[in-house]
């Protein structure tokens, strides 16, 4: 019984949490590689709305995306708490821009909800995994692996080759 217990207790689910208009959104943190401070973005012709364009970081050039874009939010700009979050998205590693980044949360403890039926049926839905209750906190967990479709992962990774 200890020894199941303590299986139980090392097993833990970090997520990273960050804002989009003082929503409170997060992913998994095995994808993440860094978190950036706002920088140079140089834009891309052709490119889709959601894509503000490339950085370089350490010599390799990425995509980077506007989060709120994908999501179909106004655009503002930029906040002194916006950032740049690095991280594998299938296979591709690309920057993400958020209006800020709170905090990295075990929530292995904590309840998650399945999202609305409602929600499942909008297309921005497709994005969400389920809704984590943390004290009187409401997070969307987000699935990384569908912010893009295939067809958008080929062709961004033609744009950015």
């Amino acid at each position: 019984m200890i020894a199941k217990q303590s299986a139980l207790k090392k097993e833990r689910r970090d997520i990273l949490v960050f804002t989009i208009m003082d929503e409170e959104m997060a992913f998994d943190i095995a994808c993440v590689r860094e978190v950036l401070k706002p920088r140079e973005i140089r834009p891309l012709v052709h490119a889709p709305a959601f894509v503000e364009g490339v950085i370089t970081i350490r010599n390799y050039v990425l995509l980077v995306v506007s989060l709120r874009k994908r999501f179909g939010i106004r655009s503002t700009e930029g906040g002194s708490r916006e950032r740049i979050i690095i991280c594998k998205v299938n296979n591709m590693i690309i920057g993400l821009i958020v209006d800020s980044v709170i905090e990295v949360l075990d929530i292995s403890g904590l309840s998650m909800q399945p999202p609305p039926s409602l929600l499942s049926m909008e297309s921005n839905g497709r994005y969400v995994t389920g809704l984590i209750r943390a004290g009187e906190r409401l997070i969307t967990l987000l699935d990384l692996g569908k912010i893009l479709t295939p067809e958008e992962l080929t062709r961004l990774s033609e744009i950015g080759s």
